[in-house]
């Protein structure tokens, strides 16, 4: 029987539990004193009812709520082992299969286990937990994850931690199964990207860009092409694929430009005929250089960290995007061409409204083509919007 700590909700808290809140802000609960980090928790209305169990994260200021019921065991590998089992289900039923191989199985509050994801890449799968505390769930959530190979086609799981602090370098990945190369190649949507399982919270692919990925040609094909903050260069590489015309990849990291060549060459492009171009620049200053020397581009690519700091190039996306969306259009053909904008929404204002304050500074004339965001593998709940972080809009933009 697991051993549970218990809350008395404050007046007003019990509603938004009940209507399916993921989280609970510790602050609201008023003397929390109790809550020791990755404690389980029972949280009880005023007649002593329990209205919904979860685990206690300071270091986020949380708790994260696991289930709406009593819980007699707690939160054991049983448990992770039937929330595995649903969010499998749901992946059959949105046609996930081998043949996509890099495509999350867990996705947080979507699939009721808010502040833990769980993504595959090929044979290998990528958990993380929102903080050290909680390590411990995260490990039954990989056992129970090799443990279903026969569905999840995994034979190794790495254990990651999230860290508020982004300099923070104390948390070393950990390993469930058979360990992962330095170097490995997964393929999403037929296409071999190398990865890098160990270390780094980000490996090198975005599976929540997928579907974006997917139908990006329509928008590149027989294109100039400039990726702004290429990383390692996915989206370049499917511009290739999709027959641009040219694709310029430009990021301040030497190293992540080292590894989008090396992407380049997985998908078999020419390396040598002069259509592909690897630029290591500040993206403002390489832009600014492209104006002043009349450069055009037809697709610009930008999909920016929320924040950055990097001591060559300090970024904040809600203070700096407006205006790097107005240098952007100074590099589009007078008839038009098209702006590939993404935005996470979580730290920051809409991507519509970056692009109206971007569009009103260049004083061209904005039409906006599509709008989307995540993939239906990262489910989320109805009424709980932080989930939907993503959104990504494709804009024309001509001289008025």
């Amino acid at each position: 029987m697991a051993s549970f700590f218990g809350l008395t909700l404050p007046d007003g808290i019990e509603t938004r539990l009940r209507a399916g809140a993921p989280l609970l802000p510790l602050e609201a609960l008023g003397n929390s004193s109790g809550c020791e980090p990755g404690r389980q928790v029972k949280l009880l209305d005023a007649h002593g009812d329990i209205v919904a169990c979860g685990i206690a994260d300071p270091e986020n200021g949380v708790i994260h709520i696991l289930s709406r019921e009593s819980l007699v065991r707690g939160f054991d590998a049983s448990f992770f082992a039937e929330r595995l089992a649903q969010s499998l289900a749901l992946r059959r039923t949105i046609g996930l299969s081998d043949s996509e191989s890099t495509y999350r199985l867990v996705n947080g509050e979507g699939d009721a286990l808010p502040g833990f994801s769980v993504d595959r890449f090929g044979e290998y799968g990528v958990v993380c937990a929102p903080s050290r505390p909680l390590l411990p769930f995260a490990r039954l959530l990989a056992q129970a994850a090799l443990a279903a190979q026969s569905e999840t086609g995994l034979r190794g799981v790495v254990i990651k931690v999230r860290s508020k602090d982004a300099q923070d370098r104390s948390n070393k990945d950990e390993v469930v199964g058979d360990r992962p190369p330095e170097k490995y190649v997964t393929h999403e949507l037929g296409v071999p990207y190398e990865v890098h399982l160990l270390g780094s919270l980000n490996v090198g692919l975005f599976p929540d860009m997928r579907e974006q990925r997917r139908h990006m040609g329509r928008f590149v094909s027989g294109r100039r092409v400039l990726n702004t903050f290429a990383y390692t260069g996915a989206l370049s590489v499917t511009a290739a694929r999709a027959g641009a015309a040219s694709v310029t990849s430009v990021d301040l990291s030497s190293g992540v430009l080292a590894w989008a060549r090396a992407n380049f060459v997985l998908s078999g492009l020419p390396m040598g005929d002069g259509r592909f171009r690897f630029e290591v620049s500040d993206v403002k200053r390489f832009m600014q250089k492209e104006v002043e020397r009349g450069a055009l581009y037809d697709t610009i690519v930008m999909d920016p960290p929320t924040v950055s700091a990097a001591r060559a190039s300090q970024w904040s996306m809600k203070r700096d995007y407006p205006p790097l969306i107005a240098l952007a259009a100074k590099l589009l053909p007078t008839a038009g061409g098209i702006l590939w904008i993404s935005a996470n929404t979580r730290r920051g204002p809409s991507v519509l409204r970056h692009i109206e304050d971007g569009i009103r500074l260049s004083g061209r004339h904005g039409a906006i083509l599509e709008i989307g965001g995540l993939p239906p593998d990262f489910p989320s709940p109805p009424g709980w919007d932080d989930s939907r972080y993503l959104e990504i809009c494709q804009v024309f933009v001509a001289s008025n």
